[in-house]
């Protein structure tokens, strides 16, 4: 009987690990490299998820995202409740 409970109890430890597993992968890169945005970044650049450069956001802006999809934020300011927080170097400033 206790054997029973046991590979049953660990049956459903791997079906719940296969699950969680495959609900929380990273978004795929399509093109990695280094690569520089198109035009002038007012806020500067950062790499995002795939190691590419990318404009920051500024102040004000929306940011985040789980996998920062919604961009992140320039030196100087934070990320919080989906907009990019603090002063930027050129001394604009957003604050809840």
């Amino acid at each position: 009987m206790k054997s029973s409970v046991y590979l049953l109890s660990t049956i459903l430890f791997l079906i719940v690990v296969v699950f969680l597993n495959v609900g929380i992968a990273a978004p795929r890169c399509e093109t990695e490299g280094n690569t520089r945005p198109e035009g002038d970044c007012k806020y500067g650049t950062v790499l995002d998820w795939c190691r590419n450069v990318v404009c920051a956001k500024g102040p004000g802006e929306t940011c985040g995202e789980e996998w920062w999809e919604g961009g992140q934020c320039t030196p100087g300011t934070y990320c919080a409740c989906g907009r990019c927080h603090g002063c930027s170097a050129n001394l604009e400033c957003h604050f809840c």
